[in-house]
């Protein structure tokens, strides 16, 4: 299968939890949901017009986070909004926390390496010529429409269905359910995060499929798969992934 690869890079993001209350609490990378719809984004595609589009049936996303991360608490102000009439901000402030995903170590920027497919080669085609020209109709952005992003094409590459009974090292995102039961290889040097994200909306942006998903820091995740994983080479790169 076909795919496109580009990255996602920007300063900072915010990727609302689901289960967060008040305070908004942030994954460390971008749900499938997310990314679903930045790229209808940059199609200019209708709010809430794409699910079915993009749905996992038809195309299939994987994300690898490239940088390590950190998150940081910050206060911010909002308006105070009970009516219209407070929309002159003649209700005051309120305060939420919000909580930021931030590159760690030197790293100047966040970025989260996204594979693409689609089984719609006219969708297929529109992204790539989207991103490899960077003529977006609304801007890629990290979680906010604040926190403007960008997009920088990595590659085209032809991916390979693979099985295996045996360990294989995996450098993306994975959901948990994909892995074979009791089969994650621990050692002192991983670091590993669990996240529980929306999957799949209705077309009426009801939550129809949740999942868990696994997340290693230095992109060491071992384990044996249960599902076909995928193979792919580009450039120097050689890796396997799971689809989100």
């Amino acid at each position: 299968m076909k795919m496109l690869i580009f990255d996602l890079i920007g300063k900072m993001g915010h990727f609302r939890k689901i289960d967060t209350n008040s305070s908004s609490l942030s994954y460390a990378f971008p749900p499938r949901t997310t990314i679903v719809g930045m790229i209808a984004g940059i199609l200019g595609m209708e709010r809430d017009s794409y699910y079915e589009v993009f749905s996992p049936d038809q195309c299939q996303i994987a994300i690898s986070v490239r940088t390590p991360i950190r998150k940081v608490m910050q206060t911010v102000n909002y308006m105070f909004v009970k009516s219209k009439a407070h929309l002159n901000n003649s209700g005051g402030h309120t305060q939420i926390p919000l909580e930021f995903v931030l590159p760690g170590g030197e790293e100047a920027n966040l970025r989260y390496r996204i594979y693409f497919s689609h089984s719609d080669r006219s969708v297929y085609e529109s992204v790539k010529e989207r991103i490899q020209s960077g003529r977006y109709v609304y801007p890629p952005y990290l979680g906010l429409s604040e926190l403007l992003g960008q997009l920088q094409w990595v590659a085209e590459a032809e991916g390979m269905l693979k099985e295996s009974n045996d360990l294989v090292s995996i450098h993306s995102v994975v959901r948990i359910p994909d892995l074979r039961e009791r089969s994650i290889q621990f050692s002192r040097d991983t670091r590993f995060l669990k996240e529980f994200m929306t999957r799949q909306f209705t077309n009426e942006r009801m939550i129809q499929e949740t999942d868990y998903y696994l997340f290693e820091q230095s992109r060491q995740l071992i384990a044996v798969p249960a599902v076909p994983y995928v193979a792919v080479a580009y450039g120097e790169a050689k890796e396997n992934i799971l689809w989100m």
